[in-house]
């Protein structure tokens, strides 16, 4: 255990350190010249003016000691300031990220609710009008842009019912819109996927063992399906939560909601690349956090996911895992219990 999450916390640091590098470099090479930002509000700065803002934001050196002593900074906690208000990066971002994270939360709580009653009736009713149905309604959805929908939404519930409020942040109503917005979308390719993996189970010896037996469909579904197929579903349901929180900018910006995404479209609009990067970076290792606590979880489902050993041990691993997740299902005593139950 010790060493998987040794080697989860290593790949964790590489894939920042590549983040920090390209989002340094991607600083520097886009168009638009800092300095500028940075004496946006004097008229015709002179020569020495400018060669002072070179030298106060560093650019006077060379890359390679620009992109360490940023670095040593961010070590220190010290992400810069943003060059549009003169105030530290990070006091900025984190007043801006609950809000945020408010709305991912709220994406993903629409996301979980319709994705999982969706796909497993689509899969259970496979090739009826119902699968049909649901299936064309997940095409149009996923086809459609968050900022599209938003606008719909804003259009219908806003405009035309005034129902729900369309800009920005307060109570519970002020969350509806913006969720809904990017949790439909992010709901109709996670029905998809329970129904791949629903499917990829129903015809399974366990499954139909149970069938015979007399065992309600509830928990043919509950303890025979959903539980094979859930391990794949919870790291897609990771990933997707790290897309939400990284793809909100858009959503934040049509509601004018006050969250970090909001507050990177202004950044990219000055050209504030201390905020740029700060938001690059600080959401990289949001997400490589979601994807270590998603690491967690899958070994909590599959506990031999912690060991390590020769090939044999994991092929002994892989059989006793499907046992920890409850693949084994189709052996008759389990299947005897479950009957005498109902």
């Amino acid at each position: 255990m010790i060493k998987y999450i040794s080697k989860k916390i290593l790949y964790a640091f590489l894939v920042l350190l590549g983040v920090s590098i390209l989002t340094f470099m991607m600083g520097r090479i886009a168009p638009g010249d800092p300095v500028d930002t940075l004496l946006s509000n004097s008229q015709n700065p002179t020569l020495e003016e400018r060669q002072e803002a070179e030298e106060y934001l560093g650019l006077n050196q060379p890359w390679t000691v620009q992109y360490f002593n940023w670095t040593a900074d961010i070590i220190k906690g010290d992400f810069g300031n943003s060059y549009k208000t003169n105030q530290p990066v990070l006091h900025e971002f984190m007043v801006r990220l609950p809000s945020t994270l408010l709305l991912t939360c709220g994406a993903t709580i629409v996301m979980l609710l319709i994705g999982f009653p969706l796909g497993i009736a689509s899969a259970l009713k496979k090739g009826k009008i119902l699968d049909v149905g649901i299936s064309l309604c997940n095409t149009i959805a996923i086809s459609i842009p968050s900022f599209c929908l938003g606008i719909l939404l804003i259009l219908v519930f806003g405009v035309n019912l005034k129902i729900l409020p369309v800009m920005g942040m307060g109570g519970f109503k002020h969350l509806v819109l913006p969720s809904l917005s990017i949790g439909i979308i992010a709901g109709a390719g996670l029905a998809r996927l329970i129904r791949i993996q629903m499917l990829s189970v129903i015809k399974m010896n366990h499954v139909t063992a149970a069938k015979v037996f007399g065992v309600s469909n509830y928990r043919i579904v509950k303890n025979h399906m959903l539980k094979n197929a859930l391990p794949p579903i919870i790291t897609s349901i990771g990933l997707m939560i790290g897309g939400l929180l990284g793809g909100s900018a858009i959503i934040e910006t049509l509601f004018a909601w006050p969250g970090a995404g909001g507050f990177l479209v202004d950044a990219i609009y000055g050209r504030d690349y201390p905020v740029i990067q700060a938001y690059a970076l600080i959401m990289a290792g949001i997400y490589m956090l979601i994807n270590i606590l998603v690491d967690f979880i899958y070994g909590i489902l599959i506990p031999t996911k912690w060991l390590s050993g020769d090939k044999n041990e994991n092929k002994k691993d892989t059989v006793d895992s499907r046992d920890s997740v409850g693949l084994n299902h189709d052996r008759s005593g389990d299947i005897c219990t479950d009957s005498g139950t109902e």
